[in-house]
Protein backbone atom coordinates (compact mmCIF):
# COMPACT_ATOMS: atom_id res chain seq x y z
CA UNK A 1 0.00 0.00 0.00
CA UNK A 2 2.70 2.47 1.00
CA UNK A 3 4.80 1.40 -2.01
CA UNK A 4 1.91 2.19 -4.39
CA UNK A 5 1.39 5.59 -2.78
CA UNK A 6 5.10 6.38 -3.08
CA UNK A 7 5.05 5.38 -6.76
CA UNK A 8 2.00 7.53 -7.56
CA UNK A 9 3.55 10.55 -5.84
CA UNK A 10 6.96 9.93 -7.39
CA UNK A 11 8.72 9.41 -4.05
CA UNK A 12 11.83 7.25 -4.44
CA UNK A 13 11.07 7.21 -8.16
CA UNK A 14 12.87 8.73 -11.11
CA UNK A 15 15.14 11.70 -10.41
CA UNK A 16 16.23 14.14 -13.13
CA UNK A 17 19.39 16.26 -13.14
CA UNK A 18 20.18 18.80 -15.84
CA UNK A 19 23.65 19.73 -17.08
CA UNK A 20 23.85 22.70 -19.45
CA UNK A 21 26.89 23.24 -21.66
CA UNK A 22 28.33 26.65 -20.83
CA UNK A 23 28.83 29.22 -22.22
CA UNK A 24 25.52 29.40 -24.06
CA UNK A 25 25.93 30.42 -27.70
CA UNK A 26 23.88 33.62 -27.81
CA UNK A 27 24.59 34.24 -31.49
CA UNK A 28 23.27 30.83 -32.59
CA UNK A 29 20.47 31.02 -29.97
CA UNK A 30 20.85 27.37 -28.99
CA UNK A 31 21.21 25.63 -25.63
CA UNK A 32 22.73 22.15 -25.43
CA UNK A 33 23.11 19.83 -22.49
CA UNK A 34 22.36 16.45 -20.94
CA UNK A 35 19.61 15.10 -18.73
CA UNK A 36 20.70 12.45 -16.22
CA UNK A 37 18.06 9.99 -14.95
CA UNK A 38 18.38 7.76 -11.88
CA UNK A 39 15.85 5.70 -9.91
CA UNK A 40 15.49 3.35 -6.95
CA UNK A 41 12.81 1.19 -8.60
CA UNK A 42 12.36 0.13 -12.22
CA UNK A 43 10.39 2.76 -14.11
CA UNK A 44 9.34 3.63 -17.65
CA UNK A 45 9.95 7.16 -18.93
CA UNK A 46 7.39 7.78 -21.69
CA UNK A 47 8.65 11.18 -22.84
CA UNK A 48 10.57 14.31 -21.93
CA UNK A 49 9.62 17.97 -22.35
CA UNK A 50 12.28 20.68 -22.30
CA UNK A 51 11.24 24.32 -22.39
CA UNK A 52 12.61 27.81 -21.85
CA UNK A 53 10.37 30.09 -19.79
CA UNK A 54 10.80 33.87 -19.69
CA UNK A 55 9.61 35.72 -16.59
CA UNK A 56 9.06 39.35 -17.58
CA UNK A 57 9.06 41.77 -14.61
CA UNK A 58 7.99 45.41 -14.75
CA UNK A 59 6.82 48.02 -12.29
CA UNK A 60 7.58 48.72 -8.67
CA UNK A 61 5.84 48.02 -5.37
CA UNK A 62 2.11 47.28 -5.59
CA UNK A 63 2.13 48.12 -9.31
CA UNK A 64 4.60 45.32 -10.07
CA UNK A 65 3.53 42.94 -12.83
CA UNK A 66 5.02 39.57 -13.77
CA UNK A 67 4.22 37.63 -16.95
CA UNK A 68 5.50 34.21 -17.99
CA UNK A 69 6.08 33.19 -21.59
CA UNK A 70 7.32 29.91 -23.05
CA UNK A 71 9.83 31.00 -25.70
CA UNK A 72 10.98 27.52 -26.76
CA UNK A 73 9.61 23.99 -26.45
CA UNK A 74 11.24 20.65 -27.25
CA UNK A 75 9.35 17.37 -26.87
CA UNK A 76 11.35 14.12 -26.87
CA UNK A 77 8.93 11.22 -27.32
CA UNK A 78 11.48 8.41 -27.01
CA UNK A 79 10.49 6.09 -24.18
CA UNK A 80 12.95 4.00 -22.20
CA UNK A 81 13.11 1.74 -19.16
CA UNK A 82 15.40 2.71 -16.32
CA UNK A 83 16.52 0.14 -13.76
CA UNK A 84 17.62 0.71 -10.15
CA UNK A 85 21.13 2.10 -9.77
CA UNK A 86 21.34 2.60 -13.57
CA UNK A 87 22.20 6.03 -14.97
CA UNK A 88 20.63 7.07 -18.26
CA UNK A 89 21.85 10.22 -20.01
CA UNK A 90 19.79 11.92 -22.70
CA UNK A 91 21.37 14.74 -24.73
CA UNK A 92 19.22 17.68 -25.81
CA UNK A 93 19.56 20.75 -27.97
CA UNK A 94 16.91 23.49 -27.94
CA UNK A 95 16.77 26.61 -30.09
CA UNK A 96 15.11 29.78 -28.91
CA UNK A 97 14.22 33.24 -30.11
CA UNK A 98 14.02 36.08 -27.63
CA UNK A 99 11.06 38.38 -28.01
CA UNK A 100 11.86 42.05 -28.51
CA UNK A 101 9.65 44.81 -27.16
CA UNK A 102 9.06 48.01 -29.12
CA UNK A 103 11.57 49.75 -26.84
CA UNK A 104 14.19 47.08 -27.56
CA UNK A 105 13.64 47.47 -31.29
CA UNK A 106 14.09 51.26 -31.03
CA UNK A 107 17.33 50.81 -29.06
CA UNK A 108 18.65 48.30 -31.59
CA UNK A 109 17.84 50.53 -34.58
CA UNK A 110 19.37 53.75 -33.25
CA UNK A 111 22.47 54.24 -31.13
CA UNK A 112 21.14 57.65 -30.08
CA UNK A 113 18.01 56.14 -28.50
CA UNK A 114 19.85 53.48 -26.46
CA UNK A 115 20.56 55.64 -23.37
CA UNK A 116 16.93 56.82 -23.24
CA UNK A 117 15.57 53.29 -23.60
CA UNK A 118 17.94 52.06 -20.86
CA UNK A 119 16.82 54.89 -18.58
CA UNK A 120 13.14 54.15 -19.24
CA UNK A 121 13.69 50.46 -18.45
CA UNK A 122 15.53 51.37 -15.24
CA UNK A 123 12.75 53.73 -14.13
CA UNK A 124 10.03 51.14 -14.83
CA UNK A 125 12.26 48.38 -13.40
CA UNK A 126 11.94 46.14 -16.45
CA UNK A 127 13.86 42.87 -16.55
CA UNK A 128 13.59 39.34 -17.89
CA UNK A 129 14.68 36.10 -16.23
CA UNK A 130 15.04 32.88 -18.23
CA UNK A 131 14.61 29.37 -16.81
CA UNK A 132 15.31 26.07 -18.55
CA UNK A 133 12.84 23.40 -17.38
CA UNK A 134 12.97 19.66 -18.14
CA UNK A 135 10.07 17.41 -17.14
CA UNK A 136 9.89 13.64 -17.60
CA UNK A 137 6.61 11.82 -18.16
CA UNK A 138 6.96 8.70 -16.00
CA UNK A 139 4.47 5.84 -16.32
CA UNK A 140 2.33 5.37 -13.20
CA UNK A 141 3.14 8.65 -11.44
CA UNK A 142 0.95 11.68 -10.87
CA UNK A 143 3.74 14.10 -10.00
CA UNK A 144 6.33 14.00 -12.76
CA UNK A 145 10.01 14.62 -11.91
CA UNK A 146 11.55 17.83 -13.23
CA UNK A 147 14.74 19.88 -13.18
CA UNK A 148 15.10 23.67 -13.43
CA UNK A 149 18.05 25.90 -14.10
CA UNK A 150 18.21 29.68 -14.49
CA UNK A 151 20.15 30.62 -17.64
CA UNK A 152 21.56 33.87 -19.00
CA UNK A 153 20.41 34.61 -22.53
Amino acid sequence: MIGKLKRVLGIEGVKVEMYVKLPIDKEEQIITGNLKFTTKSESVVKGITVKIVEKYYRGRGKDKLVDEYTIALLELSDSFVISPEEIVEVPFSITYEKAMSEMDKMAKDSILKRPFVSLAKFIRKVKSEYTLVAEADVDGTTLNPFAKEVVEL
